[in-house]
């Protein structure tokens, strides 16, 4: 049998939840055009990664992995913290 390569899927957002334990909610924004009307759109996700260590705050930028399924609705790992917010940042 032939072996199937995985594609790593890997994605950029910030930090916007941090309130379930070893869990953070992260937001992916990304730009399309518009099929119809040609208007860039921007276009917001909502993906739950998991946070082993608790490390991430909200305003993180973030590098979140697709890894097999961890609970019902979380299915990404936080791989790397890009930028760390600052407290005037996330006070604004």
């Amino acid at each position: 049998m032939e072996e199937r390569k995985r594609v790593e899927t890997v994605l950029e957002g910030f930090v916007s939840s941090t309130k379930a334990d070893k869990t953070v909610t992260v937001v992916v924004e990304r730009s399309v055009q518009h099929p119809i009307y040609k208007k860039i759109v921007r276009l917001k996700k909502k993906y739950l990664a998991h946070d082993e260590s608790n490390r991430c705050q909200v305003g993180d930028k973030v590098k979140i992995k697709m890894v097999r399924p961890i609970s019902k609705r979380k299915r990404w790992l936080i791989i790397d913290i890009q930028t760390v917010a600052s407290v005037e940042e996330v006070s604004v």
